[in-house]
This record gives C-alpha cells, structure tokens and sequence, in this order.
C-alpha cells in the first residue's frame, strides 16, 4: 500500500470517528445528561507509555486561525448556538500538517504559548474528566496577552476542549485501578492536551504575527518522570545559568522558558540527576551586605518543567510565592495548596509522624500540632530544615526528591570566582515518598477518581460527555 493510500485511509478512518463521536455527543446532550466515552482502543499498551508523542498515526487534532485585527469571533464558534468553525476543524494528525513558511513569526520569534490538560477515566463512574481546565484557561489569557496573541473566549476555549476529546476518546486510557486495602486509585496513564496559540503568519519584521492559529491535540501519555522515580527524584541545584528573571516570561507558559531549560537539563542528566532546580541567580549573585553563605540565602525558584514543595520540620508546607513574576502558577501547584488548607485536620497525624520518623523536632501531641500552608520566598537554607520534598505537575502529579546537590563547574567557566557547594539528603524520600507527600497525592487522585470532595473542589471536574454549558461549568454528576 502506498504512503498516499494509506494517509487517504487514515484521514477516512479519523473522519469516520469524528462523525461517530459528533453523532455520540449529540446523543449525549440533547437531554442535558451524559453519557460514557466509547472504551479504550485495543491493542494499545496504555500501561506502558512514555511521556512522549505517541500513536500520531491514531489522533486528529483542531486548527483554526485568525488575524489580530479581527480575533475570535461567533464564526469560529457561537456557544447559544453550539455552531462554528471550530465543530468541523478537525484534522488528521499524520497525514494533515501545519502549513507552515520560513517566514513563520513563531518560528522566528517565539511567540507560541501552550497548556497542559489530562483527561482520565473515573474508576467511581467511568466518565470522561478533565481536571480543572478554568484554571489553565486563565494562564492562557495571560500568557496570550504577554505574546500580543489575542485569546480565545472561555466558551472556545473549553469548546475547542471538549471537542478533541470527543474525537479522539478511544485513546482515554483505562479507569485506574483502585487499591483494595486503601481504597484509593493509583496512578495510571492519561490522554495529555495541549491547547496553543502562536503567531503562524508571514513576516520578518518584529511586530505581532498577522496570522494566529489556535489549535487542541492529544497524545495517550504515560507519567512524566516514568521509570526514573526509584525512591525519589535526585535534584541538580543550578548555580550558573538561569530559568526566569523578574521582570520577564518565568510565569508565562510559552515556549522560550522551555528553551532555556534543555541545555542544563542535558547537563544534570550527564550527571546523574534526573533534573535541575534553579534559582533566582540575582539573589545569589547579589547577597545583602554581611551574608556569609550567599548561596544559602539565594532564592529557590522551580524545576525544568515543576514546582517545588518543602515539608518543614515547624510544620509548614511551603513552595515558593508568585509575586516575583518568575514562576508558572501551576495547576497541580494550585490544588496541593488547596487540598492542604482545606483538609490540614487530616494532614496533622501525618506531619506529625513525618517529623517523628525524621527525628527532626520533639515529639508532639497531634492536638498540639500546628500545620500552615504558605506561598513564600524560599531559600536554600530552607532545605535544611525539610523533612519532605516534593514537585509537582500536570504530567508528574506529586513525585519525591530524595536529594538536592550542586556538582563541580569546570575551571575554565568560573572566571576566577569561587563556589560554594551545597548538599542535602532528605529524611523521607530515599526509598520511598515520605507520609505528607504520600497523603496529598492521595488526596489528588481521590479528587481525581470522584472520591474526594468540598465545596473548594467541586468544580474541578468537567465532564467530556456533558452538554458544553454543564461542561464549561464543571458538572459531573
């Protein structure tokens, strides 16, 4: 069969389906009820996939464009309605590529911005969820409006969401499965999204791109740190070279703060460590006056693609604060936050016997415990005083880090400066997540599996097989 056949074919194959999942939400939502996803696709080994692109030859995603003058408008999609463009903008992802010019001002200039979603099978009901896809709209609008990209309207956004889910949801791996003795579900694979706005028009002046493409693909992904996560993550603390700093892009979720982030990346692996964690170097390079330890006093920052979390021997949970303009507002982030203050009674018998095992302070009374959860700059002396560690992250959930350590800069790099080193390994986290990071991911997965709730979560699933409003609301029920 030729390479043109069967392209034709895998175009009528995805159209077949796209009709199919069409004629299957409107079956779903002309009620205002929901119905079940179609099962899994046989014969995919969802168990065992990499964090990567996989199955390109099974999915279709959605593209639609604009100019800047014009935006985005009911003609791509109309939500009292329900109609548009964007409903037949399906493509084949093999054999349908982006038609894209040398003169592409994304490609010149960097003005792409993207998200990161996961949709999973409940093991409670069965349906279709994406986790809190409100919260990654508006980091979308923000980072649209650092890029001189116009944004979306929420109602195309989730739209646009849904809609790819539907076409492609043979490729929602299966429900979890639930651990007999705990009750709670354990990890498993996802079908990744990933919305992006970028500049896809012609030009080689540096103005706003006159063309912008939105577009909505998918890829059955498994964990981020996969097969890389044996008692934890081993953490390189960058000294040299910088993610974000204030006054830029660090808390935009565009493509040059990956760029930047390769290189080091490559570096630490060459090492042994399975990432970086980077600092706010301006801090490290310009310590007040009297510091003795200018490294100690630096500011933490996040990984190459996480944030961080300390569990403190005082019984704070802390991860660094967004006010400097140098960190990406998680998602993951944001809900550990959340799921710590909104469940910090259940947290203190766990803290408790965190900084017990660590033999980190005298032993209290759960009674007389006291949990706070705080958003702050954190310092690398911090660290010492850390019972836990952990990141966070769409693709990671909640993973430990055993240790963190500096590593030696060749000579010829240093320019005659001296470095401190600096090295800690963390009580929990060697052979295994310590009782706090255990328990909040827990907690997550909980919420995940329809498990868990208050009245702080209780939109944080949204249906794929509910009507768009129910959707756009985050109704599952």
């Amino acid at each position: 069969m030729t390479v043109h056949k069967i392209s034709s074919f895998c175009f009528l194959s995805t159209t077949i389906f796209h009709s199919f999942s069409q004629a299957f939400s409107t079956m779903a939502t002309k009620d205002g009820g929901s119905k079940l996803p179609p099962p899994p696709k046989d014969g995919v080994p969802f168990n065992t996939l990499p964090w990567n692109l996989n199955l390109p030859d099974e999915h279709s995603y959605i593209h639609l464009t604009t100019t800047p003058d014009k935006g985005w408008t009911i003609e791509h999609y109309d939500p009292a309605t329900d109609a548009g463009t964007l409903t037949d903008a399906h493509k084949h992802y093999s054999s349908t590529p982006l038609p894209l010019y040398p003169s592409t001002t994304s490609l010149n200039y960097g003005t792409t911005i993207w998200e990161g979603l996961a949709c999973r099978r409940s093991p409670t009901s069965n349906k279709a969820v994406v986790f809190r896809p409100q919260k990654n709209y508006a980091r979308f609008v923000n980072g649209a409006k650092a890029m001189c990209l116009p944004p979306p309207s929420y109602e195309l956004f989730m739209r646009g969401l849904q809609l790819v889910l539907q076409e492609n949801a043979g490729l929602i791996p299966p429900a979890p499965t639930v651990d007999p003795e705990t009750g709670v579900p354990q990890g498993g694979a996802k079908l990744y999204i990933r919305p992006m706005l970028l500049g896809s028009g012609q030009q080689l002046g540096l103005h706003p791109s006159p063309q912008i493409s939105l577009l909505f693909f998918v890829s059955p992904t498994g964990s981020y740190f996969q097969g890389k996560t044996m008692g934890g993550l081993k953490l390189h603390l960058e000294r040299r070279r910088s993610r974000a700093a204030r006054g830029g892009t660090g808390n935009v979720k565009c493509c040059g703060n990956y760029a930047v982030t390769m290189r080091p990346l490559l570096d630490a692996q060459a090492k042994g460590f399975q990432d970086n964690l980077y600092l706010e170097l301006d801090t490290y390079h310009n310590p007040p006056p009297g510091t003795s330890s200018r490294l100690k006093q630096a500011i933490l920052q996040e990984l190459s693609a996480a944030n961080i979390f300390l569990v403190l021997k005082t019984g704070e949970i802390v991860t660094p604060g967004l006010k400097r303009g140098t960190i990406l507002p998680g998602v993951t982030r944001d809900t550990v936050l959340t799921l710590a203050k909104e469940f910090k009674d259940e947290l203190k018998p766990i803290m408790a016997e965190s900084i017990k095992l660590a033999g980190m302070g005298e032993e209290k009374k759960v009674d007389d415990f006291e949990i706070t959860v705080s958003e702050r700059d954190v310092r690398v002396e911090d660290l010492l005083d850390a019972a836990e560690v952990f990141v966070t992250g769409t693709a990671a959930e909640v993973v430990p880090v055993q240790s963190i350590g500096t590593s030696e800069t060749p000579p010829e790099e240093l320019d005659g400066e001296e470095e401190e080193s600096f090295s800690v390994k963390f009580p929990h986290g060697e052979s295994s997540a310590g009782p706090v990071t255990t328990k909040l991911l827990e907690m997550l997965r909980e919420v995940l599996a329809e498990k868990r709730s208050s009245e702080a979560t209780k939109d944080w699933l949204c249906d794929v097989y509910a009507s768009p409003e129910d959707f756009r609301k985050g109704v599952c029920n």
